[in-house]
């Protein structure tokens, strides 16, 4: 179980460090709430507490410590549980005497992530289908809401009508990951759309046809775009010029007939006539001579 949280974690990082966010600009904070369970039951707040308790912890960054204590109180924490609750949320060692956790860093070190995860008591998440393991990454600096969040849910399943079956996942603020992103300046250069081969649609009879071949194409390692309509071919190219697709894959009647399809260079606007059995060779052909290697 801490495997396959560990695993997830690990994805997380790997996405940070493809887009260049080191871990001084990144952090994991993991916490369980198995082990806060523990550490709760210890300072004498009830089971029927957890659940606000575990609220409360979530929102502490988001209040005042005068208003955060005021609301400990309105759910009946007392002085004594309230600052067992303080220490607590103190203790960054607390998941040294926690086997989940220990199995969880373990593998997050075999995984070379470690770098990025850190414990932290004060990350819970504040819905009551987690179950153990509970995460958040943040930009080091404390300044952002989380960029994304999640954990473990052993019960969600079930709970919802379904087979038992536990889960781990999270999700994703693009805002606030678009923030971090221009904040540590690495936003990557992007084309406006990634594809090699443009599949214009001649008429209604050659739908089957073009979609057959859009396959065949990506089975091959080509990417491809496909118009959904037959619009005016001339309007269909223009929408392929704007994209910056280099190659267009043209399917009429004459060419069904005779098993051939007509590749046009967008960029030179030459075309040619091939079999069916060459398209892909040419393709890959005309798109080295645009340094666009396959």
């Amino acid at each position: 179980m801490a495997r396959r949280d560990a695993e997830l974690a690990a994805i997380a990082v790997t996405f940070f460090r493809a887009v260049g966010l080191s871990p001084q600009m990144i952090r994991l904070r993991i916490n369980n709430r198995r082990l806060m369970d523990i550490k709760l039951e210890s300072v004498g707040i009830a089971m029927e507490k957890r659940p606000d308790v575990f609220r409360l912890i979530d929102r502490k960054e988001k209040m005042d410590d005068r208003t955060w204590q005021d609301k400990a109180k309105s759910i009946g924490i007392d002085k004594d549980q309230f600052s067992g609750l303080r220490d607590i949320l103190a203790d960054k060692d607390a998941w040294k005497d926690f086997d989940e956790l220990h199995e969880f860093f373990d593998v997050v070190e075999m995984m070379g992530v470690a770098d990025y995860v850190e414990y932290d008591p004060k990350v819970i998440r504040g819905l009551d289908y987690y179950t153990g393991t509970v995460f958040e990454a943040r930009d080091a600096s404390g300044e952002e809401r989380a960029i994304l969040g999640g954990g473990r849910y052993d019960n969600l399943v079930a709970d919802v009508g379904g087979d038992p079956l536990p889960g781990v996942g999270f999700a994703m603020g693009d805002v606030v990951l678009g923030i971090v992103l221009e904040k540590y300046d690495c936003i990557p250069s992007l084309q406006p759309n990634p594809s090699d081969v443009f599949l214009p649609l001649f008429d209604e009879t050659t739908i089957a046809g073009s979609l057959r071949i859009a396959s065949e194409l990506r089975s091959a390692g080509l990417r491809v775009e496909w118009y959904p309509q037959p619009d005016k071919l001339k309007k269909q190219f223009k929408y392929a010029d704007r994209n910056d697709i280099p190659v267009a894959v043209i399917l009429g009647p004459d060419e069904i007939q005779s098993e051939t399809v007509t590749i046009k260079d967008l960029r030179t606007e030459t075309q040619f006539t091939v079999s069916h059995s060459d398209m892909i060779d040419r393709i890959r052909e005309l798109l080295a001579s645009h340094s666009i290697s396959k």
